[in-house]
């Protein structure tokens, strides 16, 4: 028979291991809030073609500035437009690389947490599912339209969720000034997949050009955002929404302290 004393000993126990729990989860939630916080400040620095092409990131791996040498009309249009594309994912590749490694001290952590599966009951355990595919680097036009097919999986959850990553790497969208002559298409990510310029853009100079293609990045930016939330708002409405991390953490130290 169990005694008072043991069931308080294991009332104690279990306690101590949900505080200790509880410990685990604010420090990564707080220290995910602080490299968001570095993250946002984030950027890269690439040049290309002798340096005469200059590409800045931002920490979305989105173009932020572009600069043109004195000597860059050395280059064809075509040569401009290619070699500016290169650097743009070069610098997004860089931004990506500092952002994980601000991560890089919470994965041990993180795997010492119970999985989100095991708390959300409509997540399919992490095992079960495919990396998620990089968002296509290609020109729309020189891609394949068609998803890989789902592997075979009995959760229809687990299929959704493929699915939807399958079509958020094919995601794109396209910024268009100056009626046209400048056309930019940037993926899921924001990163600059294609430049386009017309013949007939000699009337610009080449800082006016630069920051009319910044510009039009920008438009296509926030067009594929838009796409993504859409793509991700036609999923189940019964699904949690999650406050900022502020407030989490302050909820639970709050529960942590009712442990005590």
């Amino acid at each position: 028979m169990t005694t008072g004393n043991e069931r308080g000993a294991a009332g104690d126990r279990l306690r101590g291991e949900a505080t200790q729990v509880l410990d685990e989860v604010v420090e990564l939630i707080s220290g995910i809030a602080a490299a968001q916080i570095h993250q946002r400040q984030l950027t890269a620095t690439v040049s290309v073609e002798g340096e005469r092409i200059t590409v800045v990131a931002d920490a979305s791996g989105a173009v932020d500035r572009i600069e043109f040498a004195d000597d860059i009309d050395e280059l064809s249009y075509g040569q401009l437009a290619r070699s500016t594309v290169r650097a743009a994912q070069q610098a997004a590749e860089q931004v990506r690389d500092r952002a994980d490694e601000l991560l890089a001290p919470l994965r041990s952590l993180h795997a010492r947490l119970p999985k989100l599966s095991d708390l959300v009951d409509w997540l399919p355990p992490q095992d079960e599912l495919p990396p998620p595919p990089r968002a296509l680097l290609t020109p729309p036009d020189e891609r394949d339209p068609r998803p890989d097919p789902v592997p075979g999986h009995d959760d229809p959850e687990t299929v959704e969720l493929i699915e939807l990553q399958q079509q958020r790497a094919l995601l794109y969208a396209v910024g268009a000034a100056e009626g046209g002559r400048v056309t930019v298409a940037v993926n899921a990510d924001g990163v600059m997949i294609d430049l386009r310029l017309s013949g007939n853009v000699g009337d610009l100079d080449y800082d006016e050009l630069a920051e009319v293609i910044v510009e039009c990045s920008r438009v296509a930016v926030a067009a594929v955002a838009r796409k993504v939330a859409a793509l991700y708002g036609t999923g189940r409405d019964d699904r949690p929404h999650y406050e900022g991390p502020a407030a989490m953490v302050a909820e639970l130290n709050l529960l942590r302290d009712q442990l005590r």
